[in-house]
């Protein structure tokens, strides 16, 4: 199905935009883009930052759903994997998925998502999916860990070429949800999750230490090798310091 598009000049963040208006949508699966997002969030509350004109924002709706919110990460690994595969497509090289919602080229964030639910008695009915991809920007001031498409190809890219292929990917992905406790989708997410099977530090309550990144849970925890105990931990109790 094609997803109908809405195309803003700037906005404030387009996941909002859906919550404010996703009453008076026509359409059960819409796409809202800009260039131009000024106070865009991800996980934690925490700022996206994005400098006007430079970059892609996107957020999906999908309605009259009915998944249960325990396959909730299931989605998290399904579009995680669709922007694998849009970024790599144009030739974006050393992709990885940080837990439990960057992606990363080089061992740097290029894209972000941020998925909220909508939910009534244990079970999905509407979601808000946003994405957002660093395009063209090239100065992220203090962050270190952020590059772009741009940074990493050496080229500068038309952005209503590029939410183009975003449409052409998820415009069936309604019919990929139908299908959301694919084994081959969890098989693919561990191959890309960063950080699996190596050492790596991570924050708890202030303390920090050293694990192993064992996989993830159904839940969507990631499951942690603490000197050989096996510890498990939502996206709130831990951070992966990099």
């Amino acid at each position: 199905m094609l997803l109908k598009l809405i195309k803003l000049n700037a906005i404030d963040s387009t996941n909002e935009y859906i919550k404010k208006n996703r009453d008076f949508f026509s359409k059960k699966e819409l796409c809202v883009i800009t260039f131009n997002q000024t106070e865009g969030k991800g996980q934690r509350g925490n700022t996206w930052v994005s400098e006007p004109g430079s970059n892609l924002c996107i957020s999906l709706y999908f309605s009259d759903l009915n998944i249960n919110i325990k396959d909730l990460f299931n989605i998290n690994m399904l579009v995680s994997l669709n922007i694998i595969d849009i970024l790599d497509s144009l030739f974006i090289k050393n992709l990885k998925i940080k837990w439990p919602n960057d992606i990363l080229a080089e061992n740097k964030k290029i894209s972000g998502i941020l998925i909220e639910t909508f939910s009534k008695n244990k079970m999905i009915k509407d979601i808000i999916i946003g994405i957002g991809i660093n395009v063209n920007q090239i100065d992220f001031n203090d962050l270190m860990n952020a590059t772009s498409m741009s940074s990493i190809m050496n080229k500068k890219y038309d952005l209503n070429i590029l939410y183009k292929l975003f449409l052409e990917k998820f415009k069936s992905f309604s019919n990929e949800l139908k299908n959301i406790n694919s084994s081959e989708t969890k098989l693919n997410y561990l191959n890309y999750l960063f950080g699996k099977n190596s050492i790596n530090k991570f924050e708890v309550n202030n303390l920090v230490f050293d694990a192993k990144i064992s996989g993830v849970n159904k839940k969507g925890e990631l499951i942690l090798d603490i000197d050989g105990i096996i510890k498990e931990f939502n996206n709130q109790e831990i951070k992966l310091i990099y």
